[in-house]
């Protein structure tokens, strides 16, 4: 059950950070061990209550053996945004590690629940290393159809 929620919601993050290209690196995102060179969607823009193909490629510098991932989001509702709760998870409960240097590659394909809020989205993803390094950092801000 726990994997599924987990799983759950890294797909719906990829979403909100893949949607129309929203996403950039965080501000001092230092010496990140993973490099992104495509992230698509699709469709793009996701609909709500329909499934969605979302695909990552990339180059990752050094191995990792365990990790964890930080992420937050805000939902803009009413006139201000709402801190929506904060996730942090491991990362090897979604990936298979350990995850080899090199270049990877992720695609999955998920529906989007139907009770998810039409809307305004902003957030961060950090994830880090066994060591506590900085794998990457990504900040996003979109709308969801």
């Amino acid at each position: 059950m726990i994997k599924t929620i987990l799983l759950l919601l890294i797909n719906f993050m990829l979403i909100l950070i893949v949607n129309g290209d929203i996403w950039n690196y965080c501000d001092g995102n230092i010496n990140p061990t993973f490099k992104i060179n495509k992230l698509t969607l699709l469709p793009d823009p996701p609909l709500v209550g329909k499934e969605v193909t979302i695909s990552l490629e990339g180059s990752l510098n050094e191995q990792i053996t365990s990790g964890s991932s930080i992420f937050n989001v805000a939902f803009f509702i009413n006139g201000g945004w709402r801190q929506l709760p904060t996730f942090h998870n491991d990362i090897c409960k979604v990936l298979s590690c350990p995850v080899s240097a090199g270049p990877f590659t992720y695609s999955t394909s998920i529906k989007v629940p139907i009770f998810t809020p039409h809307g305004q989205y902003k957030g961060q993803l950090t994830l880090t290393d066994q060591s506590n390094r900085n794998v990457t950092c990504l900040t996003f801000q979109t709308y969801l159809k």
